[in-house]
């Protein structure tokens, strides 16, 4: 099994702590974009006559490639995301040929932001928002159970915290002046 980039990209004694994934609903759209075109030429073969068939099987086999190439897309850039949380840092990674990554050290990170809708919600997927001092913003939309992997960051940044012996500034405190 060849390695991940987020394991390749590990520095000595670095640890994941949490990986996030796609939601499964991110694969609705792509499923459809192939069935319905295929249900089409199924209906056609058994519903049209054999006259207006012809031109009915361009207009659908076009949507059936049209669908399928959506889908290989789609895949692709599912299966070529990874997301992950480390001791040290938040990476992202997207593309398969084409490579971009987001890398904040935990310490760097001054939010981390849920998105969730009232189907978020209930279907336990939502939008990841990382703003780093410095770095920039890294949005990650589509996430299962992001609360999971939002408190996953949380963690490591106060375990980074306890091992560099900072101390967490908590609601209602003076910061350093």
């Amino acid at each position: 099994m060849r390695a991940s980039y987020i394991d390749k990209a590990l520095v000595p004694g670095e640890e994941v702590i949490a990986r996030a994934h796609y939601h499964w609903l991110n694969w609705i759209v792509p499923g459809i974009a192939v069935a319905v075109p295929v249900a089409l030429q199924i209906a056609s073969w058994i519903w049209v006559g054999t006259g207006t068939r012809a031109w009915l099987n361009y207009l659908t086999i076009g949507l059936i490639i049209a669908g399928l190439l959506y889908f290989l897309v789609q895949f692709i850039r599912i299966r070529a995301t990874e997301i992950a949380v480390t001791d040290r840092r938040f990476i992202r990674k997207t593309g398969w040929i084409g490579r971009d990554t987001a890398e904040i050290e935990l310490r760097s990170i001054e939010e981390v932001g849920l998105k969730q809708t009232v189907w978020g919600r209930i279907l336990g997927y939502g939008t990841l928002t990382v703003r780093g001092t410095g770095s920039g913003v890294v949005v990650s939309p589509g996430i299962d159970d992001p609360k999971i992997f939002q408190r996953a960051i949380q963690t490591a940044q106060e375990k980074l915290r306890v091992r560099l012996g900072v101390q967490a500034l908590h609601p209602g405190t003076a910061g350093p002046s």
